[in-house]
């Protein structure tokens, strides 16, 4: 290369690297260079993806270029120690470094590790700087289904790296195509994730790369989130932002959304898009957009302007085309291939996606981010709808909205259009009505039809379940009866209530082997029955009904979620009755109390069992048994949120109250505690606008039950000493 050719290519060089990197081909196309000067200019563009493109190397080693085992071997690292790690073999490989696979030797204990090392001459302030970043990002996170950060460290010269949890697994989609998943366990194992990626946002953590190599899913059946080498801290990054967002490099522009390829401002909406795509991958085993063979300007009008082919449709093109591949395979040839039959791995039908899933990822998939879901939750728990039978949210875009955007797309055609189909419109418009009403009513009786027969099923299914409730609390009378075949017959006739109630608990899993829903009620009937019966008996008595308590709450916590899923308004309810069981420590139990107060806010708000969990919760905010607990209930509230221990207690009084006027008259007690402690978190914060009329049906309520109620009256001698406090007078 000459040094004039230098200077121009420099020169060149220096534009293209201040645009857009999808603007990039067409300025070279225009620039007027020969195609040897594109070409060097191409070939140094590449050193300004690597040092973002080497962040997002899978730590499961998919992302990377593999490394066969005689490469391996002639590898320099394999076999040196990096810390207490040492190195036995490569997993991925970038232009600026590598992920290695390494086992801990300190003696301590065994364990498997992906450790991500820089090469020495890459290590410069920026890439130091960026995997900083990553620690600090995986530091935050901590979630069953999202790799750990095990440790970081710089090695004896100077080099960084980290060390991250080794997840031996496969990609998502080809994980559910492998085990032929159906429809329903596919939407399950989806969720998982999307509870990973709503604990990411919690703590303020944007992915900004979610694709199935970066969901590995272990043989168990456990997805793993990896890499957070690209993402984004919400509370930390700002104006600086702009160019590793819109670096292809740093992201997979197929599951990319919008706002990202413009290099716009990304929000936690941005990975609800990328789950979107990532859910529509796992259902169909295509994308939503034809982007084969497109160069990246034509990708991004594509993904910015076209609209997302419906799930459906999808599937059912992909299946059309198996098919063909399966029947031009000769049966001879097949049989002398020894390959995997070619017919789909998608064990449902188009037609399950048509409707309900297609609305809802095609609302993950919007162009603009407010048409998404606002949550990562609300993603989820319309997905729980759908697998429950439930009304989802989800809507298809109204035709005004799509007319809008084809105009947008298609302004002059379109109003040339509209001139010649007003000239038809009146004679098509009379015939199209009448064709309409007719089919229209013809709907209606056939609907009218589906709908009684369905009606009579579901009546049916119910009174066999109500026959077969009432047989077995029938039983109860039998332990009256003394005779050989009644269930009186070891007691002579004389067994005792309690003696009963044990007797017939043993039996609902046998009784109830294929009604699950009808098993998991009675366990949490008779739960609660022991429950009582323990804190009344005698100490010896106290520990045996005491587990039988505990073994009935979680048998109908299991119960539960094996037949309504594990977003259900009856599980939330489980949970609440089994928190203070299964947390061991005070924050655990914050944080299964909050998550059962979130998803039945999400499932059914006016569920009469969330006022009583916003009691338990406020409990144990303002009268904790131990000094850290009511931090501990502070810092788990969903979402987080700065505000102090009576602030979220006042919030989540005035939620309860509505719910247990829906279900109570007025004079209930429940809403006359809700009163006392309501008016004592307002005394608690000096806020006098509303307290009297608070404070007022507290006073009425602890009269009314005067010596019926002792709990009244300790709430309101608890606002009485809080307004001494505060020297207000009554």
């Amino acid at each position: 290369m000459t040094a004039e050719n230098w200077i121009k290519i420099k020169a060149v060089l220096q534009d293209t690297l201040n645009l857009q990197p999808l603007e990039r081909d067409d300025f070279l196309k225009k620039s007027g260079l020969s195609d040897d000067e594109k070409a060097e200019i191409k070939s140094l563009l590449e050193f300004e993806k690597e040092s973002e493109k080497f962040m997002s190397v899978s730590a499961g080693g998919l992302t990377g270029e593999l490394i066969f085992e005689e490469e391996a071997k002639n590898n320099a690292l394999i076999g040196q120690k990096i810390g207490i790690y040492e190195i036995i073999g490569e997993l991925g490989l970038g232009g600026m470094g590598a992920v290695y696979l390494a086992e801990r030797r300190d003696g301590k204990f065994e364990q498997k590790v992906a450790l991500k090392l820089l090469k020495r001459e890459f290590n410069v302030e920026k890439i130091r700087r960026n995997f900083k970043r990553e620690s600090e990002i995986q530091s935050k996170l901590d979630h069953p289904n999202i790799a750990r950060l095990l440790d970081a460290g710089t090695t004896a010269d100077g080099v960084p790296y980290l060390v991250m949890e080794y997840v031996e697994g496969e990609p998502i989609d080809k994980y559910c195509e492998r085990e032929n998943l159906p429809l329903n366990a596919r939407l399950k194992l989806f969720n998982k994730v999307c509870k990973a990626v709503a604990h990411a946002h919690r703590n303020l953590i944007i992915h900004r790369d979610l694709k199935p190599s970066n969901i590995l899913v272990s043989r168990k059946g456990e997805p793993k989130l990896l890499d957070f080498g690209i993402s984004k801290l919400l509370d930390s990054e700002k104006s600086n932002d702009q160019t590793a967002l819109t670096n292809l490099g740093a992201m997979t522009p197929e599951y990319a959304s919008p706002e990202q390829l413009k290099g716009e401002n990304v929000t936690t909406a941005t990975d609800i898009y990328s789950l979107g795509v990532v859910l529509y991958k796992m259902l169909t085993g295509t994308h939503p957009f034809d982007l084969k063979g497109k160069t990246n300007g034509d990708v991004l009008k594509v993904i910015t302007e076209d609209e997302p082919t419906a799930p459906s449709f999808s599937l059912e093109r992909e299946k059309g085309k198996w098919g063909e591949r399966e029947n031009k395979t000769k049966p001879q040839e097949k049989k002398s291939s020894g390959k995997i039959s070619l017919s789909p791995h998608f064990p449902f039908s188009p037609s399950q996606l048509s409707g309900d899933i297609d609305n809802i990822i095609l609302k993950s998939l919007s162009k603009e981010p407010i048409r998404r879901y606002k949550t990562v939750e609300q993603f989820s728990a319309d997905i729980w709808r759908f697998i429950d039978g439930l009304p989802v949210l989800a809507r298809p875009a109204t035709i005004s909205y799509r007319a809008s955007k084809f105009f947008r797309r298609n302004r002059i055609p379109v109003i040339a259009a509209t001139f010649v189909f007003l000239s038809l419109i009146g004679g098509i418009a009379v015939a199209l009505w009448q064709a309409r009403e007719a089919r229209g009513q013809a709907q209606i009786a056939l609907e009218s039809q589906r709908k009684s027969e369905s009606e009579t099923e579901k009546a049916k299914e119910e009174q066999r379940k109500s026959e077969k409730i009432t047989r077995f609390i029938s039983k109860i009378i039998g332990y009256a009866n003394p005779a050989w075949y009644a269930e009186g017959a070891n007691s002579g006739g004389n067994a005792r209530v309690i003696d009963v109630v044990e007797d017939l608990s043993d039996k609902i899993d046998a009784e109830f082997a294929n009604e699950a829903d009808v098993a998991a009620e009675l366990h949490h009937k008779f739960g609660e029955i022991f429950h009582w019966v323990a804190r009344k008996s005698s100490d010896e008595q106290r520990e045996k009904f005491k587990q039988r308590r505990i073994f009935h709450a979680l048998r109908a916590l299991e119960l539960r979620k094996q037949f309504y899923g594990e977003h259900h308004e009856l599980v939330a309810k489980d949970l609440f009755g089994v928190y203070g069981i299964i947390g061991k420590t005070e924050s655990e139990r914050a944080k299964i109390l909050a998550e059962a107060i979130q998803m039945m806010r999400e499932t059914n708000p006016q569920n009469l069992n969330l006022p009583y969990m916003f009691e338990a919760y406020t409990a144990n905010l303002m009268f904790p048994k131990y000094p850290d607990t009511a931090e501990a209930y502070r810092n788990t509230v969903i979402p987080p949120t700065n505000e102090n221990k009576y602030q979220i207690a006042e919030r989540y009084l005035r939620e309860s109250l509505p719910v247990f006027r829906l279900h109570y008259k007025e004079d209930n007690s429940a809403i006359y505690a809700a009163e006392c402690k309501l008016a004592y978190t307002l005394a608690m914060q000096e806020k006098w606008t509303d307290f009297d009329e608070h404070f007022g049906k507290c006073k009425s309520g602890s009269i009314k039950y005067e010596g019926k109620s002792n709990s009244l009256r300790e709430f309101y001698e608890l606002v009485e000493k809080a307004l001494a406090e505060k020297n207000r007078t009554k």
